[in-house]
């Protein structure tokens, strides 16, 4: 309270402000930083897909590989066919061909859904510091003056409380006989007092010397 009687202006909390002001004036900074992280939620959704896609077309390929090399071991050793390939072993064949197809195409499109995903995260980011900026930039113009007038305020209160070196020392000194020797603090607080006085009769005693001797 100022000595008129007025309320002290005060900056409002900045959390409080920051949530306020991004449904006033920063409400277009605030849709493209939503707008570009639903974006970025759904390309992280669709590279998860895909990674899933090419990790089971690849316990696949593992598979019809494994059977495939079990069929052709269990041809017989002198056949004059070796070159022959039965019905099943056809399938097998295919299988695994399309498999490794489908392995291609989910893994090149996880690639390209991942460059998606790390041009949104450096978009994202850009839009969020210029979100800041803006904010502290808006909190600044508007409450800066107060909050300069405030931290004065403070610094000239703080500056009203400091101690000369002995007053410092006394104090260091109390806390230490208050901590390590509680009944050595009254002693202590009596022998300054005591001293002072002497301190003061001494030098009103010079004092009065001084004037009569004139």
């Amino acid at each position: 309270v100022r000595g008129g009687g007025a309320t002290e202006e005060k900056p409002p909390d900045k959390q409080a402000a920051f949530a306020d002001w991004k449904t006033r004036e920063g409400q277009g900074y605030e849709e493209a930083f939503e707008k570009n992280k639903l974006e970025l939620k759904e390309k992280r959704a669709e590279m998860k897909d895909a990674l899933n896609a090419a990790n089971q077309a690849k316990r696949l390929i593992d598979d019809a590989k494994e059977r495939l090399a079990r069929k052709q071991a269990d041809k017989v050793p002198d056949s004059r066919d070796e070159e022959l390939v039965d019905e099943e072993e056809y399938a097998l064949i295919k299988s695994l061909r399309e498999t490794k197809s489908q392995y291609r195409e989910a893994f090149e499109r996880h690639r390209a859904v991942k460059v998606d995903v790390i041009q949104l995260e450096h978009l994202m980011q850009a839009c969020k510091t210029k979100l800041v900026q803006a904010f502290e930039e808006w909190y600044d113009q508007k409450w800066g003056h107060v909050a300069a007038a405030a931290e004065a305020a403070a610094a000239e209160a703080a500056a009203g409380e400091r101690y000369d070196p002995q007053e410092m020392f006394d104090l260091m000194e109390a806390d230490r006989l208050e901590t390590q020797h509680p009944d050595a603090l009254a002693y202590h607080k009596a022998r300054k007092n005591a001293a002072r006085d002497v301190r003061q009769k001494k030098t009103g005693a010079a004092a009065a010397t001084a004037r009569g001797g004139r």
